[in-house]
C-alpha cells in the first residue's frame, strides 16, 4: 500500500516537471502565435494518447462517449484556458504566472458549491480566502498598483487569472464527466477540440479581411512557418503535454487525491529553477510572498478535508 502511494507521488512530481518543461518551451518560443503553439501542444499529444490507450487495449474502446455535450463544455473552458495561459506565460516570469495560475484549484471550491451543490466547510472557506489573498497580492505587484508593472505585466496578470477561471470550470466539469466517462475519452475529446480550434484560428489569421473587426488580433494568429531547429522543441511541447497529462492522471490511481494534491505546488519549484537557469529570472520578495500565501491556502484546504475525512 504504502508503495503504491509513492509511486502516485512519483507520477504526479513528474507531471509537474513535464508540465513545467513544457511552458518553459512555450515561453522561449513565444514568438510563435498563440494558436499555433496550441496547435502543436494538442496534436502532437494525441499522439501521446493514442499510444497510450493502445499499449491499455482500451482504443478505440475508451473513446465512446454518451454525453458529447458534456464534452464540448469542458473543452471549451479547456480551450480558453490554454490560450490565455501560453500567452500568460510570454508576458510574465515563470514563477508567477505559475503562482497565479494556483488560483484555478482554489476556485473550484466556490464553483463547486454554486454549481454542484456541494457542502462546503467553514475552515475550507477560510483556506479559500487565505489563498485568494495571495493572488491579490501577485495581482497587485503585475496590475501596476504597486508601481511595479507595466503594460505587458498587466496583461499577463489578468491573462493568468482568467485562465485560472476557465480552468476551475474545466475542473468541475470534468467531475461531472467522469461519473460517466472514460478518463481516454475525457482527454481525447479535449485534446482534439483544442487542435480544431488551434488549427481554424491560425487559418482565420491567413485570411481575415484588414477592414473586418478584430482584425489585428486575429491577423496576429497566422501561421509562422518554423525553421528547421525550431521544429523538434515545438513538437516536444506537444509530447510533454500530452505524457504530463497521461502521468497526472495515473497518479491518481495509486494514492488518494488529497494526497497526490499536495505535490501539485512542486510546479513552483520546476518554475523558479527553470526561470533563473533559462530566463535569468528570480523572483521579486512580493512574488515569494503571494506565491507562498497562495500554496499555504491550498495546502490548508488539502489538509483540512483530509483530516475531516480521517475522523468520520
Amino acid at each position: 500500500m504504502f508503495q503504491a502511494v509513492l509511486k502516485g507521488i512519483a507520477f504526479k512530481v513528474a507531471s509537474t516537471l513535464l508540465f513545467a518543461c513544457m511552458l518553459a518551451l512555450v515561453k522561449v518560443y513565444s514568438a510563435y502565435p498563440v494558436a499555433e503553439l496550441v496547435f502543436f501542444r494538442s496534436f502532437f499529444a494525441l499522439f501521446i494518447l493514442v499510444f497510450w490507450l493502445l499499449m491499455r487495449g482500451d482504443f478505440p474502446r475508451a473513446l465512446k462517449t454518451n454525453w458529447f455535450l458534456g464534452h464540448l463544455v469542458r473543452s471549451l473552458a479547456g480551450v480558453g484556458s490554454m490560450f490565455l495561459m501560453f500567452a500568460a506565460y510570454g508576458l510574465l516570469p515563470l514563477a508567477d504566472a505559475t503562482a497565479i495560475g494556483y488560483a484555478g484549484p482554489l476556485l473550484v471550491v466556490v464553483f463547486a458549491a454554486l454549481l454542484l451543490g456541494e457542502q462546503v466547510r467553514a475552515t475550507r472557506w477560510g483556506a479559500v480566502m487565505l489563498g485568494f489573498s495571495g493572488v491579490i497580492v501577485m495581482l497587485w505587484e503585475h496590475l501596476g498598483i504597486g508601481g511595479a508593472g507595466g503594460a505587458h505585466s498587466a496583461l499577463g496578470a489578468l491573462s493568468a487569472f482568467t485562465a485560472a477561471v476557465l480552468v476551475s470550470i474545466a475542473m468541475i466539469q470534468t467531475r461531472r464527466l467522469t461519473r460517466s466517462e472514460d478518463t481516454g475519452a475525457i482527454v481525447f475529446y479535449f485534446q482534439s477540440t483544442t487542435t480544431i480550434v488551434g488549427f481554424l484560428m491560425v487559418m482565420a489569421g491567413e485570411v481575415w479581411p484588414s477592414a473586418w473587426p478584430g482584425a489585428t488580433l486575429v491577423q496576429s494568429q497566422a501561421w509562422i512557418w518554423p525553421v528547421a531547429a525550431d521544429w523538434a522543441p515545438l513538437i516536444a511541447i506537444g509530447l510533454l503535454g500530452g505524457a504530463g497529462q497521461i502521468l497526472m492522471t495515473q497518479s491518481y490511481r495509486f494514492a488518494d487525491a488529497s494526497i497526490v494534491a499536495c505535490f501539485d505546488y512542486s510546479s513552483m519549484i520546476w518554475a523558479l529553477i527553470l526561470g533563473f537557469v533559462l530566463f535569468g529570472e528570480g523572483p521579486t520578495p512580493i512574488a515569494i510572498v503571494g506565491a507562498s500565501i497562495i500554496a499555504a491556502g491550498g495546502l490548508l484546504a488539502i489538509f483540512t478535508e483530509r483530516s475531516v475525512r480521517w475522523k468520520q
